[in-house]
């Protein structure tokens, strides 16, 4: 058999997360199937749901401006794959105004049958933290 193997699904996750880690979120997002859901779980301005490549992209840069860039992967726990999903266990930091945050967050990637990125969800073991660092989400303005 000639050519590179097809990437796993832990190797297409690990991709992903790590290019996220460094900035580099167009080349991120070209793993994402078309339909994919990105969620992130609480009330802090960070949380919600964005669907389709280009707001996964929109929240990612978000993240990577809001925290200049310092997300940065301490130590990654556990990688867990399963059929479907590759979960991943990570010690995280970040800086932001003056502030750092420290925690554990677990990702949870969801594939599809042709490998692609469908699904990601990130929780945060301490929501209060992520409170706290992050903030309270933006008052919708007010169109008058």
């Amino acid at each position: 058999m000639t050519g590179a193997a097809s990437p796993t699904r832990v190797g297409t996750a690990q991709s992903f997360l790590m290019l996220i880690g460094s900035g580099e979120i167009d080349q991120a997002s070209l793993l994402l199937a078309a339909g994919v859901s990105y969620h992130v779980p609480g009330h802090h301005a960070l949380a919600g749901t964005f669907s389709g490549p280009e707001a996964v992209r929109e929240h990612l840069n978000k993240l990577n401006a809001r925290t200049w860039g310092s997300l940065n992967a301490i130590k990654w726990d556990d990688w867990l794959v399963g059929e479907d999903h590759v979960a991943a266990l990570a010690d995280i930091s970040m800086r932001s105004g003056g502030q750092l945050f420290t925690g554990r967050i677990l990702f949870l990637v969801k594939f599809d049958r042709a490998g692609d990125i469908v699904a990601i969800t990130v929780f945060f073991e301490d929501e209060a933290s992520a409170m706290r660092f992050f903030g309270p989400p933006a008052e919708p303005e007010d169109p008058r």
